[in-house]
């Protein structure tokens, strides 16, 4: 009976880290940059380009509780046009699903994204230079998601001469929200 009430406990923690496991992995976003070529009410097809290899077409279905941002406001999906630029989010585990559209028609730059290279970085403060060369930091909190190479990591895992892309909230430049790092990978999706 005690054996049978040790199996009992021991299935039981296996199931609830499994499901901790999973729940963590599925709320990893990735980001794909590109522009929009067509959409309907619910689904849009954007294309990328990767790297110096010809660009590709990709669909996304519109999430419901998806967010729609134009330069830096809220706004609807029928608001977009064909061939701006756009920023699409994703689950890591559903690529297809968009749970944020970000879209420039005014601005030249995405609302509240850094791109540039590691310099130095702590448990709580990121180094980085920007595309210009400038120097700036980034608190970095418990609540700051990383990926690298698009799977989630550690800040210990970043390195000094990565290719970074560090998202903030508006109004707190100094804060990060989110970093995501290249390791491997030549450099991010770009338009």
């Amino acid at each position: 009976m005690l054996n049978q009430l040790f199996s009992i406990a021991v299935l039981t923690s296996a199931i609830l880290a499994a499901n901790t496991t999973f729940a963590a992995k599925e709320t990893v976003a990735i980001t794909h940059d590109g522009k929009l070529v067509s959409m309907t009410e619910k689904q849009f097809v954007m294309s990328v380009k990767q790297g110096k290899l010809a660009a590709k077409e990709m669909t996304h279905t519109l999430a419901n509780d998806a967010k729609v941002m134009l330069d830096g406001k809220p706004s609807k999906l029928a608001d977009l046009k064909a061939g701006m630029k756009i920023r699409v989010s994703t689950l890591k585990d559903d690529v297809k699903s968009a749970t944020m559209i970000e879209a420039i028609d005014k601005n030249k730059l995405f609302a509240n994204t850094h791109d540039g290279k590691v310099v130095s970085i702590t448990s709580d403060k990121l180094v980085m230079t920007d595309t210009s060369g400038k120097e700036h930091s980034h608190t970095v909190s418990a609540e700051t998601t990383m990926c690298c190479d698009g799977v989630e990591c550690q800040i210990s895992d970043l390195k000094a001469g990565m290719q970074i892309r560090v998202t903030t909230h508006k109004g707190e430049t100094g804060a990060a929200v989110r970093i995501e790092a290249l390791d491997k990978d030549l450099e991010f999706a770009s338009i």
